[in-house]
């Protein structure tokens, strides 16, 4: 699994050299762009990349193995990786326009090339427009490509466009053409459920449905919160789980669940939202042993609900959503909580890398760019794309807050197996300080997370959580130092200086 994000900053680049080469992400070890036979090559790597939606990820300065290649200082002109100028290079083969994201990284002593081509804007792959070829040994010409020959990526090497590869464009465009079609009646609808509430129109409400878009729905929810129908919306959530045993409309039911949880804790509606949580784990439970992927969803739809209770500060339904243990019963070994299981459960259906889990943070982030909706606290506009992430990015940094919260919950409260892996180590520390600090200086906040827990036993928990944490980072950077000051002084306090 990759998340395709056109996200180019370092803590990208961390996450992606944890992945081998595969159909969104390859790796060179060197790119000389004088050099017309590695000018070509990377004209047919990015064009081929580009042709498989979402598009993907080049890595200049990296071994097919994952290797850094490049000692800082090797690019003696990195104007040359700008992405302006990569675009330029790209355009003179191609019937289309891209548009390349590019920055240059120093990691270990190396410098990296970050290289984000996304998709084609109209959905669809583009021929090449011009005879691609070099001179080789002895003057003999190499072809690298044809005129009007259409490439696409296929695990981790290009190959002509086939008939197998057409669903995948295809779908791809068929899903945005369908958004444009519902575009004005969603938007109908919106403006509908708005002039409701403000009309006091009584008890006519906007039906809810699994088809609708993201925030007509959300505005279609909103509607039925300040009614009080709450029989309505129990009833949508009997009828959304059902739907997420069809492969099919999984995904849009998940998401209107989920959408529904949101709108139900940002409005205080404790019952509704708990319902809306309880769907989603019903859903988790019901999926058969072949469908890692469809509860890796789901897990990454908990961290988008936990990120909005750390913002909300709803820390006892931050416990609620860390503190499910799965299977509920009947096994020999159980989790304490379903996050660790859909972790462990996608790592060996190899959709990540064993103890990668921060790929579920940046996928989090993604879907809440994409569905604004689902972050009720946060107006659509408001919500900066994730390929500008900055370091107060309130989105990104509550689900790393989450991430740290649902380890320590799992530490201090877990009654079975299965401890939490801290999937934020991949990220910078001060993304997730505040998830420590809040631990350790409100006493309300701690009740509510650690109810069966004293005070020692959650010092015990902050420094295990902490000291895996660090240690992982190691593998990331090493961007983890020491705890926050107030979660050291907590520490010391309850466990002693020594500690």
């Amino acid at each position: 699994m990759i998340v395709v994000d056109g996200r180019t900053d370092r803590e990208k680049l961390v996450e992606l050299l944890q992945l081998p080469e595969q159909t969104h992400l390859e790796f060179k070890a060197e790119l000389d762009l004088t050099v017309k036979q590695d000018e070509l090559n990377f004209v047919k790597d990015a064009v081929s990349m580009s042709n498989r939606p979402p598009g993907g990820y080049i890595l200049v300065g990296v071994n097919d193995d994952g290797a850094l290649a490049l000692p800082t200082g090797t690019i003696v002109d990195r104007a040359r990786f700008d992405g302006a100028r990569l675009g330029d290079t790209i355009r003179k083969y191609i019937e289309g326009e891209i548009h390349v994201i590019s920055q240059v990284h120093e990691v270990d002593g190396h410098e990296v090339v970050l290289i984000y081509l996304p998709h084609h804007r109209d959905g669809l792959p583009v021929p090449m427009s011009k005879l691609g070829q070099f001179s080789g040994p002895n003057s003999k010409q190499v072809l690298v490509f044809r005129e009007r020959d259409v490439l696409v990526r296929e695990g981790a090497r290009n190959t002509a466009l086939r008939h197998a590869h057409w669903n995948d464009p295809l779908s791809h465009r068929d899903q945005r053409l369908r958004e444009e079609a519902r575009a004005h009646v969603d938007s109908l609808i919106a403006d509908l459920a708005a002039a409701m509430r403000t009309g006091g129109a009584g008890p006519a409400l906007v039906p809810l449905a699994v088809e609708m878009a993201g925030d007509a729905f959300g505005d279609a929810v909103v509607s039925h919160l300040e009614a009080d129908s709450d029989i309505r919306l129990r009833q949508f959530l009997g009828q959304a789980t059902a739907l997420v045993s069809n492969p099919d409309e999984r995904r849009t039911a998940l998401d209107k669940i989920t959408i529904l949880a949101a709108h139900a804790m940002y409005f205080e509606r404790d019952a509704i939202a708990e319902k809306a949580i309880d769907s989603l784990f019903d859903a988790y439970a019901k999926l058969g042993h072949g469908d890692a992927a469809a509860r890796l969803d789901i897990i990454t739809l908990v961290y988008v609900l936990g990120s909005l209770a750390v913002r909300l500060r709803q820390w006892s339904v931050v416990h609620d959503l860390a503190l499910r243990p799965y299977p509920p019963s009947g096994d020999i070994y159980i989790y304490s909580s379903w996050i660790r299981h859909g972790q462990v459960d996608a790592s060996c259906a190899d959709l990540f890398p064993k103890d990668k889990g921060g790929l579920m943070i940046s996928a989090a982030r993604v879907l809440m760019s994409e569905q604004p909706a689902l972050g009720a606290d946060v107006p659509g506009s408001a919500v900066p794309d994730p390929g500008d992430l900055a370091h107060d990015d309130a989105l990104f940094n509550s689900l790393c807050q989450f991430d740290i919260l649902y380890c320590l919950i799992v530490a201090a409260e877990g009654k079975h197996h299965g401890s939490g892996y801290p999937a934020a180590s991949a990220m910078n520390q001060d993304r997730s300080d505040p998830a420590f600090e809040v631990v350790a200086s409100d006493p309300d906040a701690r009740a509510a997370m650690f109810p069966t827990s004293d005070e020692r036993k959650v010092a015990e928990a902050m420094t295990q959580v902490f000291t895996s944490a660090e240690r992982e980072s190691f593998g990331f950077g090493g961007h983890w130092w020491s705890l926050p000051q107030v979660a050291q002084r907590f520490v010391s306090n309850h466990l002693g200086e020594g500690t």
